[in-house]
């Protein structure tokens, strides 16, 4: 990657940061409550039910595991065929340390379960390992920014075809999207948490690209 395209993904960072960490002040002085509630209940009275299981397989994709997997397949990937590797992969591990951080120290209670509609009778065990009293960011959405990401990346340099790029770009814009929406739909997370997922995730993606 060239060094100019560097610089934008450092501005680009830089960005990402400052607004994690404003949302994060911002969550923690509860100043979101009334628009956290609202947006809740809104996505649940215009979605029919029959969503919740969709939403729900959803929300096992974005799990830790499922993830991690596929993050490992991309760097592994790249390592393998163009003889590169990527050190992006060591600030992806750094979202479960921001993420407990966040739900350690910024009070910010997650939905009452009355909201909850998560459909399936399981869950992955790494929905136990960060179990605290608080829900501020949400690592699912934070992991999927970060793939979609460098995804968006990987298409840009890799595939030559501008139809074919923008199709997995519209993709993967769509699933960030629809993760985004169940998380709060299903009663997982508060608009804020999401928010402030995705702005993780999407910074340390980006910090990740600049050292390329």
């Amino acid at each position: 990657m060239e060094k100019s395209e560097k610089k934008v993904f450092l501005g680009i960072s830089l960005l990402l940061g400052g607004l994690y960490t404003l949302i994060s002040f911002i969550v923690a002085t509860d100043a979101f409550r009334s628009i956290d509630l609202s947006s809740m209940q809104y996505l649940q009275v215009i979605f029919p039910r029959v969503v919740d299981v969709p939403f729900s397989y959803l929300s096992l994709f974005g799990s830790a595991e499922v993830m991690t997997i596929l993050v490992g397949i991309i760097f592994i990937g790249i390592l393998l065929w163009k003889r590169q590797f990527f050190s992006g992969i060591f600030l992806y591990v750094l979202i479960v340390v921001i993420e407990l951080f966040g739900k350690l120290f910024i009070f910010h209670p997650p939905p009452p379960t009355l909201f909850n509609r998560y459909a399936l009778g399981f869950h992955l065990p790494s929905s136990f390992i960060v179990q605290t009293n608080f829900s501020y960011p949400s690592g699912h959405m934070a992991r999927v920014a970060f793939l979609s990401v460098i995804a968006f990346v990987l298409t840009r340099k890799f595939i030559r075809s501008k139809k074919h790029r923008l199709t997995i770009n519209i993709i993967i814009f769509s699933f960030a999207t629809l993760v985004f929406i169940s998380r709060i739909y299903l009663g997982e997370h508060w608009l804020s948490d999401v928010l402030g997922g995705a702005l993780l995730g999407g910074m340390l993606a980006s910090i990740s690209v600049v050292f390329w």
